[in-house]
């Protein structure tokens, strides 16, 4: 039996550049259903100092903050902090700064590409190599967004945030399949969260991304071999472990609830689930399930071995590897699986 858990990463609170404060976005997570909700406005851990850490009611919260260097550039989430990192740093020093510190950090929005709303930058990620984070932003709601932005789509764009939401950029999986061939690299899917209030004419404006509308699109979702402690200190140690070891799988919640997927492998009476190792000889089974139909498709090593349609997927392999699944519904992404590494000697 294995225990999933649906929250969201990446939000942002009238503490930086949000647009609600912390109590009402959380109410509004609560609303929708969230198991967990990570905050990470920049440069501050403001609501940790009052103490607004914790499980409320079914919901639990966690306190970051998003680091930047001078430029404005490398953002980087950074979790299980005491107290910010001093500002002027180079991205490579605060990376390994989060992680002496005990820290969970991961790598923001680290590819960015736009040619509209020349009034917000790109933040994209050049320190690669920093020594120390943990995971990295597969795929960024607010970066999309902007990215698909034109001028002829933008009144549309506007009011369904949620339907330009297509696919994680190749170059981004990519980057997280190299990436984690030398490392464990959590693969996480982000909200982004600011809720910005758009001018439209005069005294008009809409509000882009409202907290609700952004906590059901992406997710990110935990697979657990036992429930998270209702004791707050020992949940967040584990929630943060499950980062630390890859037992996580992002989701377009558009598509529809993820919670329940399923990616192992087993072989002798040995099984690895998501964020797992195992150590292979011979043939092994590997599995996945899905709450719905969709369009399965094994990745080994950052190339697509088989895919198939339906809501279970099976295949034997004898290549060691490191191997993750992609859901889709059409075209579109719904479901990415963190690796399961398989190890032994290569045929």
């Amino acid at each position: 039996m294995y225990y999933h858990y649906s929250g969201v990463i990446h939000i942002h609170t009238t503490d930086s550049d949000g647009t609600l404060p912390f109590d009402e976005v959380v109410k509004t997570g609560q609303e929708c259903g969230l198991d967990f909700m990570m905050f990470s406005d920049h440069n501050t851990l403001k609501k940790l100092k009052e103490g607004k850490e914790g499980w409320y009611d079914k919901t639990l919260a966690i306190i970051g903050c998003e680091i930047n260097d001078r430029e404005n550039k490398n953002h980087f989430l950074a979790f299980n902090l005491k107290e910010t990192i001093p500002f002027g740093a180079s991205a490579e020093e605060y990376v390994a700064e989060v992680a002496r510190r005990g820290g969970v950090g991961i790598i923001a929005h680290p590819i960015e590409t736009r040619s509209v709303l020349p009034q917000y930058g790109l933040y994209p990620w050049t320190a690669w190599k920093a020594v120390g984070y943990h995971g990295i932003e597969v795929w960024n709601h607010m970066s999309e967004w902007m990215e698909h932005l034109t001028p002829a789509n933008r009144p549309l764009m506007l009011f369904t945030p949620r339907r330009f939401l297509v696919i994680p950029r190749k170059e981004v999986l990519e980057i997280w399949d190299r990436l984690s061939q030398k490392q464990r690299v959590c693969g996480i899917m982000s909200a982004d969260a600011h809720a910005f209030r758009h001018k439209i004419f005069g005294p008009i404006h809409v509000r882009i991304f409202p907290y609700a509308v952004k906590f059901k699109a992406l997710r990110t979702n935990l697979m657990l071999r036992k429930p998270l402690s209702q004791k707050f200190e020992l949940a967040k140690e584990e929630l943060l472990d499950a980062f630390r070891n890859c037992s996580v799988y992002g989701s377009n919640f558009r598509w529809g609830d993820a919670r329940g997927f399923e990616f192992k492998a087993e072989q002798k009476g040995n099984e690895a689930i998501i964020g797992e190792e195992m150590e292979i000889e011979g043939l092994v089974n590997l599995s996945a399930k899905a709450p719905k139909r969709g369009r399965f498709r094994l990745i080994c090593d950052g190339q697509l071995v088989k895919e198939a349609l339906g809501d279970a997927f099976i295949c034997q392999t004898r290549q060691p590897g490191l191997y993750r699944i992609e859901v889709l519904k059409g075209n579109k992404g719904w479901i990415y699986s963190n690796h399961i590494r398989l190890t032994g000697k290569k045929e």
